[in-house]
């Protein structure tokens, strides 16, 4: 594998010959208050996707960088971050920075929820940034799982092997999910099917609460969850390098194998990066008993390469994932049954920076690949039902330099999709979807204030072929949406600010909630489409107070979120003769949404930390005056983290703790189902061990130490089945 990473890199054309754009140079100290040099801090421009460490004495120099207006982030063990704009137009340009000294290690940017990256405390959206060391501790087989311990954030799961994020009572396609900026268009329409993205050599997941239609057009109503990747490394002013790293683990329920090896390496300009991710589990236990047919196997491989100089930069990536998940049937209903899920997936992306005179344009192009097959029994080689979607996506966004206070991006996306299937049990009808849109989102700041503003329009049209056998009939649909938002934080002190936030989503239906007319396994419903819904649109409106001190970090909100046109599955109390199902009628109603969420940090000593958070939401179908279905109950959790010195062989030895206490659903619809509510407790603790040269972690976690039997209201087995009982996890890592 090294050697195919060195050809991979040596084999990339270097830039097209011709005259030199200006070479500039960024240097400069990084320091804390007294003075005292801070060595190792990160030094990222990140709108050219470089970074750097500062040597023993604080200083930092980057090279052959583009004449742009750039984002330089800043951040160090220790240390509050800090993000800084700098207009590199002349030859050197001179940074110092002065860190302040924080126990809290806080995220140093996010880039997903505006235009400009910013701090958490500064974005003008509610954001949550999950970094390394969160993604590490959350780790798990689905995005939805992994990203259910951020506050308003919950797991709609089908046992171990399907996810789906629920932001504020939101998913599917409600809920948009990228991977590193792509969209991912193929998994999200149906419950049990879980995004098909990996996360466990992620550098961070960035999560926006609430409507970001203005960036990202339909399916952001509920928010965006993008999956970022490390940047690519560069060998600019230092010698050719090639390095790793590699994380093994065992999970104890579900047993069986996980493991990820990543690789990067640089010469020159050239960087390139390589990953590896696999796991196969077996059956889930719980207190009552094992599910059978309730494993889950799965590996993804991907890899990056790109150039960069004065003139931008180019990079190119592809990845490969291929899942088979088994899903555990009700036995009182089929006794045996042995379902199971194939689902195949390929992305491919090229993306570029280049500077244009003080501004600087983003270009990307996507592929996605999707083949999606459904089996009814174990051995079987004939999916029941075959979808296979194929989407070309991409945008070009222009970075202005700033106007007067103004700052931001003026942007075009387009999208091109197909739906094609197959099969024994036809749900849907063929499909193709195209669809573009035009979008401007400026940052403003004025002393204390910050601002910003955005406005987008959509156009996307919706071609489906005849079926006969669904009574389709060869039809086209067109649709268009305005979006907008706007955004104020006003800062009260350097360490707390106020942040009001209002913003319009939309998206427009599915083709599978248009014309299904067919036996829905994964819901277990006969549901029918109405081919005259309508776009949903959302109003938001968010208010939270921030606070981010040394030793306490604490974001406390409300919002309130009114859907119009909201699509939902409605019960008609009729059975489907053949299937023996409830037919469902997917039908339009206005909806509100209403809640809060709060988090805190507090870390009483060097050694000593506590953290709590809770989060609720309200949803109401207010055109037929009932509750929304899958709306997450009220939710607290509360812990602590003990952090020794490092003695010895011994390198940051840790102990932890937390509890998640979730109350019953009271409101529910009359087809719907509540468990009662529950407490669990988790256990965490590991260390690291210093060999000759390099650090060897271990980390152990316990989930639900003792062994409660609890049903979650999210878990599509809970009429059926307990949620999974103990289950302890190892897991080694190091670098080389």
């Amino acid at each position: 594998m090294h050697s195919i990473l060195l050809l991979a890199m040596l084999a990339l054309p270097p830039a097209p010959a011709g005259p030199a754009p200006a070479d500039h140079v960024l240097r400069g100290r990084v320091t804390d208050s007294t003075g005292t040099p801070i060595p190792y801090a990160l030094v990222r421009v990140l709108e050219v996707g470089r970074n750097t460490q500062t040597d023993q004495d604080g200083r930092y120099s980057l090279g052959n960088l583009p004449s742009i207006t750039a984002r330089v982030s800043f951040s160090a063990l220790g240390y509050a971050p800090q993000v800084r704009q700098v207009a590199l137009r002349d030859t050197l340009v001179e940074l110092n920075v002065v860190l302040t000294a924080s126990l809290i290690e806080l995220p140093s940017i996010q880039v997903t929820a505006s235009a400009i990256a910013t701090t958490s405390l500064e974005s003008p959206q509610p954001v949550n940034v999950m970094d390394r060391s969160d993604v590490e501790v959350a780790r798990s087989p689905t995005l939805g799982e992994m990203v259910a311990t951020v506050p308003g954030v919950r797991d709609l799961s089908t046992g171990q092997g399907i996810g789906k994020p629920v932001i504020r009572g939101l998913t599917s396609t409600n809920v948009l999910v990228m991977d590193n900026g792509q969209r991912m268009e193929t998994q999200q329409w149906g419950d049990e099917h879980g995004p098909n993205i990996e996360a466990a050599s992620a550098e961070r997941v960035e999560i926006i609460k609430g409507p970001a239609s203005v960036l990202y057009g339909s399916d952001a109503v509920g928010g965006v969850i993008n999956v970022i990747q490390p940047d690519l490394p560069d060998a600019i002013g230092r010698s050719a390098f090639l390095r790793g790293n590699v994380a093994l683990g065992y999970t104890g329920n579900g047993p069986g194998p996980d493991g990820t090896v990543n690789l990067e390496g640089a010469t020159g300009h050239v960087g390139a990066n390589a990953t590896f991710t696999g796991r196969h589990f077996g059956d889930i236990s719980t207190p009552a008993g094992t599910l059978d047919n309730s494993g889950d196997k799965t590996w993804n491989a991907g890899g990056n390469i790109g150039v960069r100089d004065s003139w931008g930069n180019l990079q190119g990536g592809y990845v490969h994932r291929a899942e088979r998940i088994e899903i555990y049937e009700n036995p009182a209903e089929d006794p045996g049954a042995t379902p199971w899920q194939q689902v195949d997936e390929d992305r491919a992306r090229l993306t570029g920076q280049l500077p244009v005179g003080g501004a600087h344009l983003d270009v990307a192009a996507y592929y996605e690949k999707n083949v999606r097959q459904e089996f009814e029994e174990a051995g079987a080689t004939e999916p029941s039902l075959q979808l296979a979607a194929s989407t070309w996506s991409g945008d070009v966004k222009m970075h202005h330099p700033a106007v007067g206070p103004f700052a931001g991006i003026v942007g075009l996306a387009g999208l091109q999709s197909s739906v094609d299937k197959s099969g024994e049990e036809p749900l849907v009808p063929d499909s193709r979807t195209g669809a573009l849109g035009a979008f401007i989102y400026e940052q403003a700041e004025s002393g204390p204030w910050s601002f910003s503003l955005g406005l987008r329009y959509d156009y996307r049209q919706l071609s489906v072929d005849a079926d006969p056998e669904l009574g389709v009939v060869a039809q086209t649909r067109d649709y268009n949406s305005v979006a907008g938002s706007a955004g104020a934080l006003y800062r009260l002190s350097k360490i707390s600010a106020l942040v009001a936030n209002v913003g319009r989503g939309y998206r427009s239906p599915t083709v599978f909630e248009l014309f299904s007319n067919g036996v829905h396994e994964g819901t277990q419903r006969y549901e029918v489409g109405d081919s005259t819904l309508v776009p949903v649109t959302s109003l938001n409106i968010d208010l939270a107070y921030r606070l981010q001190s040394s030793r306490v970090r604490m974001e406390v909100g409300v919002f309130a979120n009114q859907l119009q046109n909201f699509i939902y599955p409605n019960p008609t109390g009729q059975i489907d003769s053949t299937s023996g199902l409830q037919i469902y009628d997917i039908t339009q109603g206005n909806s509100t949404l209403y809640g809060f969420e709060a988090a805190v940090q507090w870390h009483a000593t060097t050694v000593l930390h506590f953290s709590g958070t809770s989060d609720y939401v309200h949803g109401q179908n207010t055109s037929i005056d009932a509750p929304l279905p899958q709306i997450p109950p009220f939710r607290a959790t509360y812990g602590f983290r003990l952090e020794a010195p490092d003695r010895g062989l011994l390198v940051a030895p840790y102990l932890g703790a937390i509890g998640e206490t979730i109350a019953q659903q009271t409101r529910y619809p009359p087809d719907d189902y509540s468990p009662p509510g529950y407490t669990i407790f988790g256990l965490g603790l590991g260390t690291g061990f210093q060999s000759s040269r390099q650090v060897i972690q271990l980390d152990i976690q316990v989930r639900n130490l003792f062994d409660t039997a609890y049903r979650s209201y999210l878990s599509r087995y809970k009429t059926y089945a307990d949620n999974p009982g103990r289950n302890m996890i190892v897991r080694l890592s190091t670098t080389f």
